[in-house]
């Protein structure tokens, strides 16, 4: 029986579902499944990443790994690695989408792909670790220091 999310960690997992919805539009990105123009697209990209994505970030590695670290019992390093990693590699794709126009669809599909991605593993991988090292009435205390997205507020 798949185990219930964490109430504090729902705002987070809200903010996946828009990021899974980016990342079709990512990967639909010059293709026939999209009447979207690539000045649409990345419009819509940098609308994403500077109104919800970067302070999702921020909300995973500034408030819920350190609170992670505090109460791991034995870090799961690798884990952590990978999904920093992965940060950084979406970060770096969305940077070259926005400073270099050299094939862009391209980058964008690549992106929609490690959205996607990241987006399983952290569901998957990282927040049920999360929600057996940290106690709950911790994880409860950072409920209110996520950000807000900005399609439903949650």
């Amino acid at each position: 029986m798949k185990k219930q999310r964490h109430d504090a960690l729902k705002p987070l997992s809200h903010h996946h579902h828009h990021a899974l919805v980016q990342a079709m539009e990512l990967k639909q990105a010059g293709t026939e499944k999209t009447d979207k123009s690539l000045g649409e697209s990345i419009r819509g990209l940098i609308d994403y990443w500077e109104k919800d994505a970067v302070l999702h970030f921020r909300d995973e590695e500034e408030v819920l790994l350190p609170l992670y670290e505090v109460y791991a019992e034995k870090t799961e390093i690798e884990l952590m690695k990978e999904m920093l990693y992965q940060h950084m590699q979406i970060r770096s794709f969305v940077y070259a989408i926005r400073e270099n126009r050299e094939a862009p669809y391209e980058k964008m599909n690549q992106l929609g792909e490690l959205l996607e991605k990241n987006v399983r593993f952290e569901e998957r991988e990282i927040f049920p670790v999360i929600e057996e090292a940290v106690p709950g009435k911790y994880l409860h205390q950072v409920y209110g220091k996520f950000h807000r997205d900005s399609y439903s507020g949650f």
